[in-house]
């Protein structure tokens, strides 16, 4: 399986040295051999550039994932190796946007669901956001308060629980950090936030402290009215939804998304960008790997996917 054209041999090169420099030259085998077979496919189907890879062809490269046998061994491959190759392309999409060698990303199909009759909790099945949906439905917040929930919801992916009870001296300006209290077996972590959603967050705690000026009244709880009052659990997850009505757009409100559904999304999306099971296990809170594993577990075929 040797590509032919000289573009996607610059592709897969510029790939290659992203991931090796990136994460290790074992990834980069990894990463690399996933990327020249979606690219030998196209070849194979006489689509010479990728600007020309849309959604009918993303269909049925998926296709031939779940046709295609194994490499080594009898039989087909896995869901779980079909989900790796997809999230594979989906660094790769990013990163050919970065570097301008493409102005959109490759469609790229949803991870299958999960299928799963087990009776623990952690093996429900729940809907996540796909990363653009969670950009759309972040570009239909109108507040301070609203951006702030999906900062925290989504970028921290803290609980329903750890939201109502957070307290402003919690949140670390400097360090970029939240401090998970009140958690799920009663731990207290440090959750790293990045750059754009602090931000989001000084911008709503400045609002919070014009609103406790104006009416005299010092309460600790982060996410509060502009009466002072401390939100419920209800109402946050009210809160989003009326978000998630206010884009319009079917297809996520069909999902009925929950505050706990940002924080399998944010799970989701770290495992598909290349992150370690470790450090999901250890930036969601969670005290066993098989947890953390649910986002990530071995998945049957049930329905195709709808991009």
């Amino acid at each position: 399986m040797e590509l032919k054209t000289t573009y996607y041999k610059d592709v897969l090169d510029r790939f290659d040295k992203h991931i090796i420099s990136t994460k290790s030259s074992e990834s980069g085998n990894h990463y690399t051999g996933q990327l020249k077979e979606f690219l030998y496919y196209l070849e194979k189907h006489e689509i010479w550039k990728l600007k020309k890879v849309d959604t009918p062809i993303m269909k049925a490269y998926f296709n031939y994932l779940i046709e295609r046998p194994k490499k080594r061994g009898t039989g087909k491959l896995s869901a779980r190796t079909v989900n790796d190759h997809l999230s594979t392309l989906r660094m790769f999409s990013i990163r050919m946007q970065q570097e301008d060698f493409i102005s959109k990303g490759i469609p790229v199909p949803n991870n299958i669901k999960i299928e799963n009759n087990s009776e623990n909790e952690f093996a429900l099945v729940r809907e996540i956001l796909e990363e653009d949906e969670v950009k759309e439905v972040f570009d239909h917040c109108q507040t301070p308060i609203e951006k702030a929930l999906i900062a925290l919801a989504y970028g921290c992916g803290l609980r329903r629980k750890t939201l109502v009870n957070l307290e402003e001296f919690q949140i670390d300006f400097q360090k970029g950090l939240v401090t998970a209290s009140k958690t799920k077996n009663n731990k207290t972590r440090g959750v790293p936030i990045s750059d754009f959603f602090l931000k989001v967050l000084r911008e709503f705690s400045i609002h919070r402290l014009k609103v406790l000026s104006t009416i005299g009244v010092r309460k600790s709880n982060f996410f509060i009215n502009d009466e002072g009052k401390a939100l419920s659990g209800a109402h946050l997850n009210k809160m989003l939804k009326t978000i998630i009505m206010r884009t319009g757009n079917q297809m996520i409100i069909d999902k009925k998304i929950t505050l706990h559904c940002l924080r399998h999304s944010i799970a989701t999306h770290l495992l598909d960008a290349g992150e370690s099971y470790e450090y999901v296990k250890t930036f969601l809170g969670h005290s066993f790997a098989d947890t953390t594993l649910i986002y990530a577990r071995r998945r049957k075929l049930k329905n195709y996917y709808t991009i």
